[in-house]
């Protein structure tokens, strides 16, 4: 009764409907045969793809397994061919797993892709965590129910060992081929299956169920925490101020949600050097976290941001629209009737002609009553966030003087005769 119960806790909890199609990864082994079988016994609405990895001269007799047991109770499936062409073999046939299976789940309309990892497995996958590192979440495991994407991958055997799955197979004359693969030595999960875990299990027979409550655990922790964690992160931008005053794993696991929704991969080095910016007492700060993505730190606020290359502009402009190449436009307005909001105005006595946006350079100097100041120490105290500095547009006339600049600085220095007012908005054209 337990073995019937373990196999569909995790479908009932999901609340599936036996007609939602299930994407089944069969293999040709014990474990994944008597997952087929379970479910062809619950009547599950199933669809099995094989892959045939070509390592091994039983491939062949694998798949018509697979083929055979699937054509004799009438369900659809596919194989597909893996042609491994240098990496890392493991990984590559991963990820080709993953994407074959994502397809005929797209193909069959259903988001439910099931594999046959047992409770065996997660004892290794555990083993294999500490070993290599991990964060909190990795430590824990395979988890049941996995939700990537539109997809949910789920593991109906996590609580069953391989004894008992091979128990069902023999009674109930399930049959399967073994794996001879599963004892190279040259994998270091083999060596865990084959040396570390039987140690393991002479020295406490109920040791597996102590690895699934030590997983069990770590999930419940882990989810405690990345549910506190969401606090700190407001449209998609981390309040530094109130993050700090937490601990250390709080703060980790905060920046691992904001790196997980920008798909970033990440380590403990990467979180160790993000803690420190975050920390820091300078106002800004950035930090590369690839080719295509940094992250920055603007006063109290830190956010991941895609990198685009700011290209200066020195455009002279005339009275109505004119496109600015940083996707903004500018109007120059002499009447302010003219003006279909608040335009901001420029008072002057003489400028020197034609008035000229450009983005801002190193030296800016912008005029004050009291005096001059750089433009850059301007921005500093005016708090502008580093990132927003150089996409300001700036205003001058043709003798480089500072007239405006967007959103901060009207230069009251140059007299009352004459306006000319501006809007700034978005280009929106193609």
């Amino acid at each position: 009764m337990f073995f019937i119960k373990s196999i569909t806790k995790v479908l009932n909890k999901l609340k599936i409907n036996k007609d939602t199609p299930l994407i089944v990864s069969v293999s040709g082994g014990v474990d994944s045969m008597v997952l087929f079988n379970l479910l062809v016994k619950f009547e599950y609405k199933i669809i099995v793809v094989h892959f045939n990895h070509h390592t091994r001269d039983e491939n062949l007799l694998e798949k018509k397994l697979v083929e055979d047991t699937a054509k004799s109770n009438d369900i659809t499936y596919y194989t597909f061919d893996y042609n491994h062409n240098g990496g890392n073999f493991q990984e590559q046939a991963r990820k080709f797993r993953l994407k074959k299976l994502r397809e005929v789940a797209k193909k069959h309309n259903t988001t439910y892709v099931l594999t046959a990892h047992h409770l065996d497995d997660l004892a290794e996958t555990i083993i294999l965590k500490i070993v290599r590192g991990s964060n909190l979440y990795g430590y824990a495991g395979i988890q049941p129910v996995t939700k990537i994407d539109s997809f949910t991958y789920i593991k109906p055997l996590i609580e069953l060992s391989k004894k008992e799955i091979i128990t069902y197979a023999n009674k109930n004359d399930v049959k399967y081929l073994d794996d001879a693969s599963n004892f190279d030595i040259k994998y270091a999960r083999n060596r865990i299956r084959n040396a570390v875990l039987p140690i393991l299990k002479q020295e406490n027979d109920q040791v597996l169920n102590k690895f699934l409550q030590y997983s069990e655990l770590l999930t419940e922790s882990y989810n405690f925490i990345k549910k506190y964690s969401y606090q700190f992160i407001l449209d998609n931008k981390i309040d530094i101020s109130n993050l700090i005053k937490e601990d250390n794993i709080i703060i980790k696991e905060t920046l691992a949600i904001l790196l997980e929704q920008n798909k970033l991969e990440f380590n403990q080095n990467t979180l160790n050097k993000l803690i420190n910016i975050l920390k820091s007492k300078k106002p800004n700060l950035k930090y590369n976290l690839s080719n295509n993505y940094k992250f920055i730190k603007s006063y109290n606020q830190a956010y991941i941001q895609k990198n685009v290359e700011t290209k200066p502009f020195r455009i002279e402009l005339k009275n109505g629209i004119n496109m600015l190449p940083n996707m903004k436009k500018i109007t120059l307005l002499n009447n302010v009737s003219d003006s279909q909001g608040l335009a901001p105005k420029i008072c002057y006595n003489e400028i020197s002609l034609p008035v000229i946006a450009i983005t801002r350079i190193p030296g800016d100097v912008l005029m004050f009553n009291y005096g001059r100041k750089k433009l850059k120490d301007f921005l500093i105290d005016k708090k502008i966030p580093l990132n927003k500095r150089d996409d300001l547009v700036v205003i001058t006339d043709s003798n480089n003087i500072i007239l405006w600049v967007e959103g901060c600085y009207t230069n009251n220095t140059i007299g009352q005769q004459n306006t000319i007012y501006i809007e700034l908005g978005e280009n929106h054209e193609s």
